[in-house]
C-alpha cells in the first residue's frame, strides 16, 4: 500500500533529529600569522633574557671549632658511675667516670703486685738519673776548666805576638838601617847578612806563635761546641728518663686507685654527648665521652664534593642547608658560606674518620668541603635547641650560571665535541 505522504517528506523527517550543519568562518590569515610571530618572540626573548643557575646537593656533617676531645675507656671493667651528663660544663681534671678494673690471681691482688713493681722501677729510674745529673754535672766542669786554660794560653799567645810583631818591626828598622850602612861601606857584607839571619829567624818564630795562637782559638772552640753536645746528650737522656718517670708515676697512680679508675675531663669545656651508663661493661678504647673544650663554640659543616663540581665552586659563595633531624617543612632551609675546599682528594683513612662521608664503596673522586653556617640554633615551640657534632645535613650548591639557550644548546655542543677530531694545542 502506497503512503500517503511522499517518500522524501519521511526520508526528511527521520533525519531531522541530527541537527542542522552550520559553516563558521575561521580566523583570516594574517591573525594566525600575528599569533605565530608573537609566540616566537617572545619564547626568543625568554630563552636569550632568562637564565639559570645549576644547582648541586651535597651532604656531610656538622663539627665544632675546636673539635671535640674524645675519652675513651683507660682500661677493661665495669661503669661504677657517670658524673656528667649531655651540655654540663667540666673543668679540667674534673672526674668524670668511675670504672672497675679490679683483678685478683693466685698472688693476690694484681694491681697491688703492679703498683709494688712500678714503685720499684721508679726508684731504679730516680737513681739513673741522679747519676746523670752528676756526671753532666763533672763532664761541663771538666770542659769548662779545659776551656778555661786554652782561653788564657790564647790570650797570653796574643800578647806575646803582639810583643814579637813590634820586635820584628824594629828588626826590619834595624835590616834596612844596616843596608844603608854596608852600602855607605861602614860595616861589611857579614855583618848585613848576620842581621838578614836573626831578622828572618824572629819572622820564623812570629809564624810558629801566631800557628799556636789560631790553634788556641780553634781549642777553645771546639770546646764550646763540645759544651753544648755533651749538655744537649745529658739533657736529652735525663728528659727521656723523666718522661719514663712520668710514665711510672701515671702507672702507680692507676695502681693505687685499689681497681678502681676514674676518668677524668683533660680540657675546661662543655660535655657534647655521654655513652655508657652504671653496669655496662666497657673494653680499653670504648668511647666514654666527648668534651668540645673552651668556652666559645664555633661550627661548620663538613662536606664532601665529587670532583666534577670543584671547579664551579666559589669561596665564600652562599648555600642553603638542611638538617636531617630539623626538616625544612618545619623549619625550613638555613643560610650559609663556602669557607673552604680542599686542594686535593681526601684520602680513603680522610673519609673513614667521618660518618658521612662517603664509603669505600661509592666510586669517584671526592673533595672536602667547609661550609660556615650563619644559623647555629633552632627555635621550635619556645625551645631553644642545640646542634651537636655529626648531624647530618644537605647543602645546595649554586653552580655556573648561563643563559636559558645556552642550557637548551648544550646537547648541541656535547655532539660537536664528540664528532670533532684530535685536539691540537697552540
Amino acid at each position: 500500500m502506497k503512503s500517503f505522504y511522499r517518500q522524501a517528506a519521511l526520508d526528511h523527517r527521520s533525519y531531522a533529529w541530527k541537527g542542522r550543519a552550520l559553516m563558521v568562518r575561521g580566523l583570516p590569515l594574517w591573525a594566525y600569522l600575528a599569533f605565530t610571530i608573537l609566540f616566537f618572540t617572545l619564547l626568543a626573548s625568554f630563552l636569550c633574557a632568562g637564565s639559570y643557575t645549576r644547582r648541586v646537593t651535597v651532604s656531610g656533617e656538622l663539627a665544632s671549632l675546636p673539635g671535640p676531645v674524645r675519652i675513651v675507656a683507660p682500661g677493661q671493667g665495669v661503669i661504677l658511675s657517670r658524673l656528667v651528663g649531655p651540655g654540663d660544663r667540666v673543668r679540667k681534671g674534673q672526674p668524670l667516670y668511675e670504672i672497675d678494673v679490679s683483678h685478683t690471681a693466685r698472688s693476690g691482688v694484681v694491681s697491688l703486685q703492679q703498683r709494688l713493681n712500678t714503685q720499684a722501677q721508679i726508684k731504679s729510674v730516680d737513681g739513673i738519673i741522679s747519676r746523670l745529673q752528676d756526671n753532666r754535672r763533672v763532664t761541663l766542669a771538666t770542659l769548662a776548666q779545659e776551656k778555661a786554660s786554652y782561653t788564657a794560653a790564647l790570650m797570653h799567645s796574643a800578647d806575646v805576638l803582639n810583643q814579637a810583631s813590634e820586635g820584628l818591626r824594629e828588626m826590619k828598622q834595624n835590616m834596612d838601617s844596616y843596608r844603608r850602612y854596608q852600602r855607605a861601606g861602614l860595616i861589611n857584607r857579614d855583618q848585613l847578612s848576620q842581621q838578614a839571619s836573626l831578622y828572618y829567624q824572629q819572622q820564623s818564630d812570629l809564624l810558629t806563635l801566631s800557628s799556636q795562637r789560631e790553634q788556641n782559638a780553634l781549642q777553645v772552640l771546639v770546646l764550646e761546641g763540645d759544651i753544648r753536645t755533651r749538655a744537649a746528650d745529658f739533657d736529652n737522656d735525663i728528659f727521656r728518663m723523666e718522661m719514663q718517670r712520668s710514665e711510672l708515676v701515671r702507672q702507680d697512680a692507676e695502681d693505687d686507685a685499689a681497681g678502681t679508675l676514674v676518668v677524668t675531663s683533660p680540657v675546661d669545656g662543655r660535655v657534647d654527648t655521654a655513652g655508657p651508663s652504671p653496669g655496662q661493661a666497657v673494653s680499653v678504647g670504648d668511647a666514654l665521652v666527648q668534651v668540645i673544650p673552651g668556652g666559645m663554640v664555633r661550627w661548620q659543616l663538613v662536606m664532601w664534593v665529587p670532583d666534577g663540581v670543584v671547579p664551579f665552586i666559589r669561596m665564600d659563595a652562599p648555600v642553603s642547608i638542611r638538617y636531617n633531624a630539623f626538616p625544612a617543612e618545619k623549619f625550613g632551609q638555613f643560610p650559609g658560606r663556602i669557607a673552604q675546599i680542599a686542594t686535593a682528594p681526601a684520602t680513603l683513612q680522610e673519609r673513614m674518620a667521618w660518618s658521612a662521608a662517603p664509603s669505600a664503596g661509592v666510586a669517584g673522586t671526592w673533595y672536602r668541603l667547609t661550609v660556615t653556617p650563619d644559623v647555629t640554633h633552632f627555635d621550635w615551640q619556645g625551645r631553644h635547641l642545640r646542634p651537636g657534632n655529626g648531624l647530618r645535613a644537605e647543602c645546595t650548591l649554586f653552580m655556573e650560571k648561563r643563559k636559558l639557550w645556552q642550557w637548551a644548546l648544550a646537547p648541541l655542543y656535547e655532539m660537536r665535541d664528540s664528532t670533532r677530531g684530535a685536539a691540537h694545542g697552540r
